[in-house]
């Protein structure tokens, strides 16, 4: 009952806000308004934070509130293969996002630099790259998951209260611990890179002392840390809920609980995630500094 309320809790302050976040992207784009590439990237974010929100995320309050077996084998299907592919979705982006923020503030004569004009160039091609590889390699879980009331006499690996899941093929197994261990390494590896680009230049800054070039160069380095606020809140959040699922395979006995924990644990992120791009010092990510200033191009970090 307890983990419900708060389940229910993060949806009723999740969903709002990221509701709020899409429609002000979208609204900026269709008035208009000179739109930075980043914004593209935080749009699917919000996007699939909501569509976590609206399927796992409702399900799962509506069992811990008592009212299980209420979903019949589609609604299973559907339901949880919706929750997959957000997951997937949400690790793809964040590692994209990542990437997306190291390579525009690195120089343009480093390695990562002559990759610019190219990332921003492809932007929308790998939107659709990672919702159609995820949309096919999240297809087998279709075919593991059905509802309690279609039970005939067949193991099942976890029951959630309301649906039940069977074995997983080994095959996908390996594919998305594949996609997700190289994704969590990558944004790992990239934000330590990008940490050392600030580092670099805090100390160039300090050196010239030159109040305006700080002047010139903070929205884009408001923008970085947001970015690194972002992917630090996802890894936390995402090793937690990855180290309950592992316990759920472990302790079967106590299931029930640890599915409980695991659900608000997965809705961390999409509830805070809004509220950092929010914050005042992700302006620069709210485009509220559009006008003049979407013409010039982002400053480059020195590497």
């Amino acid at each position: 009952m307890c983990s419900g309320i708060i389940a229910l809790f993060q949806i009723g302050v999740g969903v709002p806000t990221n509701f709020f976040l899409l429609f002000f992207y979208l609204f900026n784009f269709f008035i208009g308004h000179r739109t930075k590439p980043i914004h593209v990237i935080y749009t699917q974010m919000n996007f699939i934070n909501i569509m976590m929100f609206l399927s796992k995320g409702g399900s799962d309050v509506l069992t811990h509130l008592g009212m299980g077996n209420f979903m019949n084998d589609t609604g299973c299907k559907l339901v949880f293969y919706l929750h997959r592919l957000s997951l997937a979705l949400s690790i793809c982006f964040t590692c994209y996002l990542c990437t997306f923020q190291a390579i525009i503030i690195s120089s343009s004569v480093s390695r990562l630099g002559n990759l610019k004009a190219w990332i921003l160039d492809h932007i929308i091609h790998s939107c659709l790259f990672f919702w159609i590889f995820n949309l096919v390699i999240e297809i087998p879980v279709l075919f593991s998951m059905t509802g309690l009331r279609y039970m005939k006499n067949i193991t099942y690996e976890l029951n959630f209260g309301y649906c039940s899941l069977k074995n997983h093929n080994d095959i996908y197994l390996f594919m998305i611990t594949v996609r997700n261990v190289f994704c969590v390494v990558l944004i790992v590896c990239v934000s330590c890179y990008i940490v050392y680009l600030l580092y670099r230049h805090q100390e160039k800054v300090q050196t010239i002392c030159s109040s305006s070039i700080l002047a010139r160069v903070s929205p884009e380095i408001r923008a970085t840390k947001t970015v690194l606020l972002l992917v630090s809140a996802f890894v936390f959040c995402y090793s937690l809920t990855s180290i309950c699922t592992i316990c759920i395979y472990y302790f079967y006995q106590e299931r029930f609980w640890l599915l409980s924990i695991c659900t608000t644990l997965s809705l961390c992120f999409p509830t805070v995630s809004p509220f950092i791009l929010l914050s005042s010092g992700s302006r620069i990510s709210l485009g509220l500094w559009a006008g003049k200033n979407s013409n010039r191009p982002a400053t480059q970090l020195p590497k």
